[in-house]
């Protein structure tokens, strides 16, 4: 049994990749969640009208920006235009608070300031919550349902391909197939268009499902979805093929969810970027199921159109390029020129 016991130690000290999964993406993990679930750094922007002056200095001795607007109009469409967190307005002796959409962190600040507020001044008014998009019968998974779609295609497509590829790898089909007058470009494209075929079957399947079955609500185009998973798809891929080159098998592919897949759940939508201590938001812009997240967020939520998130579709092909050529670079470890 002592064999055993020293061989298996042997073993995971000599392989860097296990002992490091164990020793340290714990720690990675852990400190990343302080800082994503740490006290919210972010300071409110707010805009009133028609409300007593005593709610609102005290509301301002929150730490908040508030603004006074002049019409209702005006306090809905700062909201709508994100130049202000959230319109809180009186109306018929209700007080109103008006949000862009369903979020937790940011809305239930806002919303506890007020309410501390009011009690502080012994106002009892009651409170009504809308939101410009979504309403509040909505239910959470209806209104992460963006989130879902994303991260889900991401992570199953990249397990997948990722594995494939050490698979074609390990079994020397890469090696022959290299022997072949075949170029490195046609080699990735073949491999990136073959799991593309199934990345739009699956994204078609996920929506179908997803709308007819589960109920959730998408607003927009369902076309406009279906191409945007299917980017994401694709840059799944690349990327899995890319880490398969630092993979002798399928076990060390697993080893790559901590530091490739995990990171960018967190950074997807579920949390504001904004709200984020030490302004750690900013990692998102370098991962692409951020910007897939937001066009599905846009799509779903607030029908936008091609127009409106062609920016994101953009860095998505971008991605898609770019891990492409790196892995076209690669593939020179199974040619010798």
């Amino acid at each position: 049994m002592s064999g055993i016991i020293l061989r298996i130690i042997k073993q995971t000290v000599n392989d860097r990749r296990s002992l490091a999964l164990i020793l340290f993406a714990p720690l990675l993990m852990l400190t990343l969640i302080f800082f994503l679930l740490g006290k919210p750094s972010y300071t409110p922007r707010i805009s009133v009208n028609s409300m007593p002056d005593k709610i609102v200095q005290e509301l301002q001795q929150k730490d908040m920006v508030v603004e006074t607007v002049n019409t209702v109009d005006e306090g809905k469409e700062a909201v709508k235009d994100k130049k202000t967190d959230a319109f809180i307005y009186k109306e018929n002796d209700q007080i109103n608070m008006l949000f862009e959409s369903s979020d937790t962190i940011k809305n239930g600040v806002i919303l506890n300031d007020l309410q501390t507020a009011m009690q502080k001044l012994s106002t009892s008014s009651a409170i009504s919550v809308k939101y410009i998009y979504g309403n509040n019968d909505e239910s959470m998974f209806n209104s992460l349902s963006y989130v879902l779609l994303g991260v889900l295609s991401f992570f199953f497509v990249f397990i997948i391909a990722g594995i494939s590829f050490v698979r074609e790898h390990s079994t020397q089909t890469m090696e022959r197939l290299m022997l072949s007058p075949i170029k490195r470009w046609q080699v990735i494209m073949g491999y990136t268009l073959g799991f593309g075929f199934f990345a739009v079957l699956q994204s078609i399947i996920m929506i179908v499902y997803a709308i007819l079955v589960l109920g959730i609500t998408i607003v927009g185009s369902i076309y406009l979805v279906i191409i945007i998973m299917f980017l994401l798809s694709l840059t799944a891929v690349v990327m899995g093929a890319f880490v398969s080159i630092f993979s002798n098998n399928e076990f060390q592919i697993m080893q790559f969810i901590p530091v490739v897949v995990v990171p960018q759940i967190f950074f997807s939508g579920l949390i504001s970027l904004d709200t984020i201590p030490y302004n750690i938001g900013i990692i998102a812009k370098v991962m692409p199921v951020y910007y897939a997240c937001d066009a599905l967020k846009a799509v779903t939520i607030k029908g936008s159109t091609f127009m409106d998130i062609w920016v994101d579709i953009a860095i998505l092909t971008l991605f898609i390029a770019g891990f492409s050529f790196m892995n076209i670079i690669a593939l020179k470890k199974y040619r010798k020129l």
